[in-house]
């Protein structure tokens, strides 16, 4: 596996044609200095930005070169200058969105079915009208590319190709071409699975062009995701760049969930945030040091390359400011970072993900809460599809709507006949008819008409609950059917459903103390909740359900890698290097704050102290150490107490 920088900058230049002396200020070697400085060894710079201007000398399209550029070869220049200070320097191009190609062709404009044009009015500002990947803005795009390419030669490092997303459309050629293909155009899935189609082989085709003229250089398309929707073409890329800025769209819980996809595609990968208060064009804002800090070092902790979004202002010259913090944060990225790249996740489990692949953030709140509900237990996990080789993870999670076929049905009892271990909640497992496999020894008799339950606290699944307590789930469950299966924990239901007239007090109606049945069924080696247990945590993460789920874990025989006494907000990760033979724990205390209606804080690193990690590894561990201070631990009890955790943590555990 190619391996990528690690300290990355992703340059923005999104620049209106209003602002004058654009580059004015621009200095080669004290651009390229600055960002030398600051420990970056890789800067992403702009051909094409999203106003649709060009800020190279282009000799086919003289008239989309910035009209206020001074410097008319300013990307060359950048390039050059970042090159004499050994700093790689792919190249960025927008693709569906560009304003001035908007405007100039509206026949390439992606339409709706009433023939209204993706994203806003003209007369609005921004640049959000897109642009459809199946029309002559094709040969548009491809004539800029080669441009590039030839302008560029020996010193092309790659290419970001931005905003290439999945957008169904129905303009004049993708309605012939889908009627070619005798596809009903007035059926929305089968149009969404068109210009999937279309988004594919485009990647593929432009993939080829490049390849044309240079092929070893990085290409990478830009979504905003990373998941099962990338996996068809998935060969057109040689790297996968993880956007994930969590004070805009994304927040923090989506980095480390497409992070443990990405990572099981074969490819090394970049996580990608930004120094913005905000998000992208937030120009004269500074995140807070402890929060870039902790996104850096999360995508250290999950053996990725680092890449921070910056956005050149207008005048061409880098904020000494934006450098400094960045710089801060990569000094001590670089000095730790050969404990994790190259390296290898050690993975217990995998969650098997429902996640549609035809659309991106589409991400159910299932995979959510497990992400979540797991990195809280230290569960070591990856997140995969159905074609992964889930047969080489010792427990597979099956998430509250994970709908499967009859093959994978199969393949789930022969997995368990094997000795595997399952763990499945509400509809995850079941096909499209509503059957399990035959391995979970149930069946289920259809959603529950009256609910919420309430869980009765009784017997080892209860572990650490309040005995005889009911404890309520506040979303609807199957009503499950034992066959083979043991019944581990029961629920009650309320006196009836809160509806019309029939309602108690504020919330539900209450425990009725009636007759129990089955809410949670074991059989063997897998264990079936009766309710959407994930979302239920992602809703509003109640304790009982974190602690039903780790001992459902425990009585089904699974013996986790690691164990830790210190906080839920604090995260394990376990990187294997053989060669080395090491395994390193990458612990990490940071905790986001909602100081804001919209945007999770961190001011501050938080210390945790005397933190024991119990761990049970694949290897025979002689010797722990933390990394890079080269401060020893005792082992005792196949376990290591870590005095302190100052934010974020190393410990190599040799062997």
């Amino acid at each position: 596996m190619k391996r990528l920088p690690s300290r990355q900058v992703h340059l923005d230049f999104h620049t209106s044609e209003f602002i004058p002396y654009v580059g004015a200020s621009f200095d080669p070697d004290k651009f390229a200095k600055t960002v030398s400085d600051a420990c970056v060894n890789s800067m992403t710079v702009f051909a094409r930005c999203h106003h649709g201007w060009l800020y190279y000398d282009s000799e086919k399209y003289p008239e989309a070169v910035h009209p206020n550029l001074i410097n008319r070869d300013l990307m060359t220049e950048q390039v050059r200058a970042l090159h004499r200070y050994g700093i790689k320097a792919p190249i960025y191009l927008t693709v569906q969105w560009d304003r001035r190609a908007a405007y100039a062709h509206p026949e390439w404009l992606i339409r709706r079915a009433d023939g209204s044009h993706e994203g806003g009015s003209f007369s609005e500002p921004g640049f959000y009208q897109s642009l459809c990947v199946n029309t002559g803005y094709v040969d548009y795009l491809k004539d800029i590319t080669k441009e590039i390419c030839m302008k560029l030669g020996d010193e092309l490092d790659g290419f970001f190709f931005d905003i290439v997303g999945i957008r169904p459309c129905l303009c004049q050629r993708c309605r012939s071409e889908m009627q070619e293909r005798g596809i009903d155009t007035s059926d929305n899935s089968k149009v969404r699975e068109f210009a999937k189609f279309v988004l594919d082989r485009f990647k593929k085709d432009m993939t080829e062009t490049v390849r044309s003229y240079k092929d070893d250089c990085t290409i990478f398309y830009n979504a905003g995701h990373v998941g099962p929707c990338t996996y068809s073409s998935s060969s057109a890329f040689t790297h996968f760049e993880l956007e994930s800025l969590p004070s805009g769209q994304w927040g923090y819980l989506h980095f480390p969930l497409t992070a443990r996809y990405a990572r099981g595609l074969g490819k090394d990968c970049v996580g990608m945030t930004g120094k913005f208060h905000t998000e992208w064009g937030d120009f004269h804002s500074l995140k807070n040091s402890a929060a870039l800090e902790f996104e850096c070092f999360r995508m250290l902790s999950l053996g990725f390359a680092a890449s921070i979004g910056d956005q050149l202002e207008p005048c061409g010259a880098l904020n000494p400011a934006t450098y400094k913090l960045i710089g801060n944060v990569y000094k001590e990225f670089a000095q730790r970072e050969k404990w994790a790249r190259p390296s290898v996740p050690l993975t217990e489990a995998v969650v098997i993900t429902p996640e549609r692949s035809d659309a991106e953030f589409n991400i159910p709140d299932s995979i959510m809460g497990a992400t979540q509900m797991l990195e809280e237990l230290a569960i070591q996990f990856d997140i995969a599809g159905f074609e992964a080789d889930l047969e080489r993870y010792p427990l597979w999670i099956l998430p509250d709507d994970l709908i499967v076929d009859d093959n994978f049905r199969k393949r789930a009892d022969k997995y368990v006949e094997r000795g595997g271990k399952v763990l499945a909640c509400a509809r995850g497992g079941q096909n499209a008819c509503g059957r399990y496999p035959d391995s979970f020894g149930a069946l289920s008799g259809g959603k529950r008409d009256i609910y919420p339950d309430f869980l009765v606290a009784e017997g080892e699944l209860s572990e650490g609950l309040e005995e005889e307590n009911e404890y309520v789930i506040y979303l609807q469950g199957e009503a499950l059917i034992p066959s083979s299966a043991q019944t581990v924990l029961s629920a009650r239901a309320p006196y009836f459903k809160r509806s019309g007239e029939h309602f108690c007090s504020h919330r539900y109606t209450p425990s009725a103390k009636g007759e129990k049945y089955p809410a949670v069924l074991k059989n063997g080696n897998v264990i079936l909740f009766s309710h959407p247990i994930f979302c239920q945590y992602r809703s509003n993460a109640p304790l009982w359900c974190k602690k039903l789920i780790s001992n459902a874990m425990d009585i089904i025989g699974f013996e986790r890698m690691i164990r830790h006494d210190g906080p839920s907000t604090m995260t394990i990760s376990a990187l294997l290097q053989p060669e080395l033979r090491r395994i390193n724990l990458h612990m990490l205390t940071y905790i986001p704050v909602r100081k804001s209606a919209s945007i999770d804080i961190i001011e501050e690193r938080t210390t945790v102290r005397n933190v024991t990690v119990r761990f049970n590894l694949p290897e025979k561990i002689l010797s722990a150490r933390i990394v890079p201070e080269d401060i020893p631990l005792e082992i005792k009890d196949s376990g290591i107490t870590v005095p302190q955790i100052d934010g974020y943590a190393i410990v190599e555990l040799s062997f």
